[in-house]
């Protein structure tokens, strides 16, 4: 049996650890950022023509970053309604979980739920969707698509001191 010395282990450990997380994320757990990116594959244009995928308009990375600013009460009910997103399906007759789902069969569930009696199960997926719009139609890459000009007289981004931080955090330059 071939033995590790403890500091090359933690070397070992900390390069697969790297190499398992690619994006970091501070408020989404892997599973939470697979369902999220599951329903807003769904509910937002990805596919037309002209409108950018989730990736070039930063969807989970600013979803992440504003939801990492947020009080603990928000940041539980937005896991709450993650979970209950992600485990929906069994509840109506799919034996999967959400982001496992086909897209088809995720957009045959939005629309059944639209048609649901639960005020609950309501709010959830129209809290997710309006989350998930804002930061989507928020981003200068949609803009064009969808006729809008900008703000007007076009000033300059200015990123409040909560988004610099979260930016150190993403380039590792602490906390």
């Amino acid at each position: 049996m071939y033995s590790f010395s403890r500091k090359s282990f933690l070397a070992l450990l900390l390069f697969c650890a790297g190499i398992k997380s690619k994006i970091r994320y501070f408020y989404f757990s892997d599973s939470e950022t697979k369902t999220v990116t599951a329903f807003a594959e769904v509910v937002l244009p990805i596919t037309e023509p002209g409108m950018p995928n989730l990736e070039e308009a930063n969807v989970m990375r600013r979803l992440d970053e504003e939801l990492y600013f947020v009080s603990e009460e928000i940041q539980e009910d937005f896991h709450s309604a993650v979970m209950v997103m992600e485990y929906l399906p069994l509840l109506y007759g799919q034996f999967a979980f959400f982001s496992n789902l086909s897209l088809e069969k995720r957009e045959e569930l939005l629309l059944e739920l639209a048609e649901t009696d639960s005020d609950i199960l309501r709010a959830v997926v129209g809290n997710l969707k309006l989350l998930v719009c804002l930061v989507y139609y928020g981003h200068k890459s949609t803009w064009k698509s969808i006729s809008y000009p900008g703000p007007f007289a076009n000033p300059p981004e200015k990123w409040s001191e909560a988004r610099i931080h979260y930016q150190n955090l993403v380039k590792g330059k602490g906390v």
